[in-house]
């Protein structure tokens, strides 16, 4: 079968690449051929620049004010800034079967895809408050094609997405599935779609030996560690944690350089000396004592490669609140509320977590092969 997917697969996000890899991956087991449909507006593009980037004129439009501001309140980022954007842009090109580049509507309108099946999903392409475009929906499509979702999130708050902007763009899909309850609960109660599944973000449906080709042998850091990482909205506090824990036990915490203040030195415990690309963070992950942040997806690794972890205010995102509730780990939440109280005992993998794991996948398995 020949099978297109579409999603943020080019956001500088290690959550948003993963799962696409993952995704694509799991279906080029299964003996299809498998293309990621390469979709990037100029304002995603225009979020991810590359600095100072004087060969593009999307850059002057759209990055320019960026980059400016950057330059004079963080000049000393500018190098690895560049670096990670390295990074993550060979990741695409070595790692994910890309179309063509697209950057409108237009232009996915005009195409000719040939494909049996496209797959909306997963990631949060249905946020109402990011970069949801009717894209993300599939009406650029020939209507002959079949069309599901693949774990699509509405985002932490699934409520604020119209009922009637949901229900003019999936009256069209074959069948739908997303990645939390509350968005399951969002579109059935107020009678948008008749049916939907809730099933596991695609980096559940590897095992961990599947992400083994994307992680070097060598660990990048050679002492014991945590690692910290939290994708967007980053408050000091989140540091004040992250040090407060690796005051306790004892150990740096390393994170990525690129982005953070330049008063990160008040924080004794933790380390930003290198640039994380999409295989550096596995890297990390893997050979991480522990990992703590406020990602979905940091959460979701560290689950599949068995390591301690502590999420950040995960008790008010619904994507890891639905996470953690399913494997019995709310206990790893850290409330930004009650900062203080957590428990400082290791995760028991063998007692329950891998089974839970499996049955999760075992039941997102099932949607995908009704359909693929």
């Amino acid at each position: 079968m020949r099978i297109g997917i579409i999603t943020f697969h080019a956001s500088h996000n290690y959550g948003s690449n993963l799962q696409a890899w993952a995704l694509q991956t799991y279906l080029e087991k299964r003996g299809h051929q498998v293309e990621i449909i390469n979709y990037r507006s100029f304002i995603q593009k225009s979020i991810y620049f590359k600095p100072f980037d004087f060969s593009s004129r999307y850059w002057y439009k759209y990055s320019l004010l960026s980059s400016m501001k950057r330059l004079l309140l963080y000049p000393s980022s500018f190098k690895g800034i560049t670096k990670k954007w390295n990074l993550f842009e060979d990741f695409f090109k070595k790692e994910l079967n890309l179309t063509c580049e697209y950057n409108t509507r237009e232009q996915l309108c005009n195409a000719s895809f040939n494909y049996d099946l496209v797959i909306a999903g997963s990631d949060q392409i249905w946020n109402y408050t990011n970069e949801t475009s009717s894209v993300f929906f599939l009406d650029f499509l020939d209507p002959a094609i079949k069309r599901i979702s693949y774990a699509p999130s509405l985002g932490p708050t699934p409520e604020r997405v119209p009922i009637d902007y949901l229900k003019r763009y999936l009256c069209g899909f074959n069948a739908v599935s997303v990645r939390e309850e509350r968005s399951k609960e969002h579109l059935i109660s107020n009678q948008i779609i008749d049916n939907c599944e809730v099933v596991c973000d695609p980096t559940f449906l590897l095992d961990a030996e599947d992400y083994e080709s994307l992680i070097s042998d060598e660990p990048l850091i050679k002492e014991p560690y945590i690692f910290f990482y939290s994708p967007s909205n980053l408050k000091l506090s989140y540091f004040e944690i992250a040090n407060k824990l690796g005051k306790d036990m004892g150990l740096p915490v390393y994170t990525d350089r690129a982005y953070y203040p330049k008063d990160i030195n008040k924080y004794p415990y933790i380390r930003n000396s290198f640039e994380v690309g999409p295989k550096e963070f596995l890297n990390l992950v893997k050979n991480a004592v522990c990992t703590i942040g406020s990602s979905f997806h940091l959460a979701a690794f560290s689950i599949l490669l068995k390591k301690d972890f502590y999420t950040i205010n995960g008790d008010k995102d619904s994507r890891t609140n639905n996470l953690l509730s399913k494997l019995g780990l709310l206990n790893r939440v850290i409330s930004l509320s009650k900062p203080t109280l957590y428990e400082h005992k290791s995760i028991n993998y063998s007692v329950g977590i891998v089974e839970q794991v499996g049955s999760y996948r075992k039941k997102s398995l099932k949607f995908i092969h009704k359909y693929v």
